[in-house]
């Protein structure tokens, strides 16, 4: 995420303020400063485990991230950018945290190359999760008619890669997995978009390094006011 976070600030849109460590185990730890009227003050999450498979501890952790900025900064409201299985936990979150009490409320997410479904063997042999029920059993909270993200007031951006035309997806996550998040974005205060990027520069972990296309597209659906 350094490239679209630096870049941003380079173009304009926002400044680079703190970056938060989670440890294995779930402790915070802040580095850097949020200067006085920093305009669209970008915070960075970096976990010490960033192959945790369990997407539900992560989201607990979002959830503990979210009270502490609260608690200290006067936070309540945000934006999100989630890449691969970041997603899946910002996701949990939303489902499960986000209409407590006193919660910060997320006004735009970006979903970046999300895998959604489960996946397949031969791609993710090292994390049971992605090719574990309680994926789908999740997804399926989050389309039911009554879940908790549909209640929610939230724009959604979905960033979706593939390597060429006949391949259909992003050398890790299929198109067809990361486009199921349009079924979940159908609340009566939602807005959904997709954009598909094609090539190289659309490989899985491409799309948040060296993709100036996707910066673009996430700076305008953001930030586009605000320059």
């Amino acid at each position: 995420m350094d490239y679209l976070i630096d870049q941003s600030q380079a173009d304009g849109y926002a400044t680079r303020t703190l970056t938060i460590f989670v440890s294995p185990q779930g402790k915070l730890s802040f580095d850097g400063g949020w200067p006085k009227g920093a305009k669209n003050p970008e915070i960075q999450v970096l976990f010490g485990n960033n192959h945790e498979s369990d997407y539900h501890h992560t989201a607990k952790w979002i959830d503990k991230i979210l009270k502490m900025l609260h608690r200290k900064y006067n936070v309540t409201r945000f934006n999100a950018v989630a890449h691969s299985w970041g997603n899946n936990a910002i996701m949990y979150y939303l489902e499960h945290y986000s209409r407590k009490k006193n919660q910060p409320q997320i006004d735009s997410l970006v979903n970046i190359a999300a895998p959604m479904q489960v996946l397949s063997r031969d791609i993710y042999r090292r994390n049971d999760w992605r090719y574990s029920p309680q994926l789908h059993k999740d997804f399926k909270s989050y389309i039911a008619p009554d879940s908790n993200i549909r209640r929610l007031h939230i724009r959604e951006l979905n960033i979706i890669g593939q390597l060429s035309f006949r391949d259909h997806f992003d050398k890790a996550v299929p198109v067809s997995s990361a486009r199921s998040l349009k079924r979940v974005f159908r609340g009566p205060h939602q807005t959904y978009r997709a954009r598909i990027f094609t090539g190289p520069r659309a490989e899985h972990s491409a799309l948040t390094r060296r993709n100036p296309k996707v910066l673009h597209d996430i700076e305008n659906f953001l930030w586009s006011d605000d320059r």
